[in-house]
């Protein structure tokens, strides 16, 4: 469990007004208070685990340490039980695991019931902690519905249930009870809110108001094909069997209700889902999902850093700033991602992914890469793809960085301009960014100053050689500013080589859609 995911996620929904109940914010807290904090965390392992595959075992071999203990089910005595206990695994591999449940969960013959609902299939599985937060379940009908819940943000609801590879419900208890006022049926709710449109690659499930008229949506879903088709060229990968389903929210509130994910961008890969407000990171995910479902992923630093690659490969731009990120860190080390799961999901985490399977790719090739990301281990496909331990990567690699770094020049005056003539007097206009100095994407931090006529400034003073990614907005996402088009925009970019004026001009914002 990572602390700082529940931290983020809880900051995340608040920000955004996204209570699904008023005591979410007391919830989440007593959570992380009693259990995520907890130096008593006891796993609780199925007596009869062993009837699954050898991997399961491995699992808990791997987490037992001096300070996270795993116990049977029937080795538990009164003192464990004062503890904090989380059970993991297949339904099937326990036998006393009924009495330890709240009682909104009940096992049964074929699979688990919850609340009014039956759950049998072999995909089926649930994540709860229960109101008192001295539990925590992630159970499911098999192993191999197990493997669901390990690709995704555990603690957004305090209940949530996959099938077929995908969260379909989650919500909040009333005392263990089920509570169906804070239960979301996200595909009931998705027929009710969203709209279909079908393409070549993708079925696309998408709010009205996401785009400001439909034949323009229908000319940028025909882009998305294309990129799609680039994507599988450019890394040699077979057709897709079938159509990615794409959901496109119009802000981080639906978003939350409609799939029980955080940020801008989720994906399911073996479900083939998107899930992303707006355009933006459609493509992102996508090629998650198309590589990752032909080839695998060892980890989220290979996962993300084969995106890197690509976007690296297709604009000299990004490959300029995944080097000046990396060149310009503070006690940079490769080596940290190669010998733990570290991934934070930075501005720095992503470029270190993005250089670093560059240079795999550059020195030794795709094919090698690709065999490389099925083997068991970082250190079995090392070994096994390139003949090398973790150290001969990490020398081999430092040779590759070097010749590679670009390091950062004096600082140059640039001016940050907006030009929007329909705005109220009393208006704020604001700019975030990747960059501490725009608040590295906190939307209402960095305020422009107002001057005349319907121009708003700053003044800056960024590294030459910065390249910075960037947007505008009037203090928050679901006020941001919109393309030409009437559109989302993508991240505007801008490379600094001078004292120079940004001028943006904003015609229309996200808040005025449909007025």
């Amino acid at each position: 469990m990572r602390r700082s995911t529940v931290l983020f996620i809880a900051s995340l929904l608040l920000a955004t007004n996204v209570n699904a109940q008023n005591s979410f914010d007391s919830l989440i807290t007593r959570y992380y208070n009693t259990f995520v904090s907890s130096d008593e965390i006891l796993i609780v392992k199925g007596r009869l685990t062993d009837k699954y595959p050898a991997e399961l075992n491995e699992i808990f071999l791997s987490w037992e340490n001096e300070n996270l203990k795993i116990k049977y089910e029937d080795e538990l005595d009164s003192l464990d039980l004062k503890k904090h206990l989380q059970f993991y695994g297949p339904i099937g591999s326990y036998v006393h695991l009924q009495k330890f449940l709240p009682k909104v969960l009940t096992v049964t013959e074929n699979g688990f019931s919850f609340g009014p609902y039956d759950f049998t299939d072999s995909l089926d599985a649930i994540s709860i902690f229960p109101s008192e937060c001295d539990r925590y379940f992630q159970i499911s009908n098999s192993f191999t519905g197990l493997k669901t819940l390990w690709t995704t943000f555990q603690y957004l609801s305090q209940y949530f249930i996959m099938q077929n590879w995908a969260i379909t419900h989650h919500g909040f208890l009333l005392n263990n009870e089920f509570d169906p006022a804070n239960h979301y049926d996200v595909w009931k709710l998705r027929k009710k809110q969203l709209i279909e449109k079908s393409t070549k690659y993708y079925t696309f499930y998408y709010d009205p108001s996401v785009f400001v008229n439909k034949q323009n949506a229908d000319s940028l879903f025909l882009n998305e094909d294309k990129k799609v088709d680039n994507i599988l060229s450019f890394f040699g990968l077979a057709q897709p069997e079938r159509k990615i389903e794409c959901f496109l929210y119009k802000d981080f509130a639906q978003k939350y209700y409609l799939s029980a994910t955080p940020g801008s961008g989720n994906i399911f890969i073996k479900a083939y889902q998107n899930h992303s407000i707006g355009l933006g990171v459609v493509e992102h995910e996508s090629i998650h999902i198309l590589f990752n479902d032909r080839v695998g992923s060892l980890t989220s630093f290979f996962s993300e850093g084969v995106v890197g690659y690509y976007y690296a490969c297709k604009d000299s731009s990004s490959w300029k700033r995944t080097r000046m990120l990396i060149t310009n860190s503070v006690d940079f080390s490769i080596k940290k991602y190669l010998v733990s799961s570290r991934f934070n999901f930075s501005s720095e985490d992503y470029a270190a992914s993005a250089f670093f399977i560059k240079y795999l790719i550059d020195s030794y090739g795709l094919e090698k890469f690709k065999s490389f990301c099925k083997a068991k281990s970082i250190e079995e496909g090392f070994a096994g793809i390139y003949g090398m331990n973790i150290d001969q990567v990490y020398a081999d690699w430092n040779n590759y960085f070097e010749s590679y770094k670009i390091p950062l020049g004096p600082d140059r005056k640039i001016i940050v301009q907006v030009i929007c003539k329909d705005l109220p007097d009393s208006s704020k206009i604001f700019i975030t960014g990747d960059h501490q100095l725009l608040s590295n994407w906190n939307p209402g931090k960095i305020i422009l100053e107002k001057q005349n006529d319907g121009v708003w400034f700053k003044e800056f003073a960024f590294p030459e050689g910065s390249i910075i990614s960037y947007k505008i907005t009037r203090g928050s996402w679901d006020k941001e500013a919109l393309d030409q088009n009437g559109n989302v925009p993508g991240n505007s970019i801008y490379e600094v080589k001078q004292d120079d004026t940004i001028v943006i001009h904003v015609n229309k914002w996200k808040d005025q859609l449909g007025k």
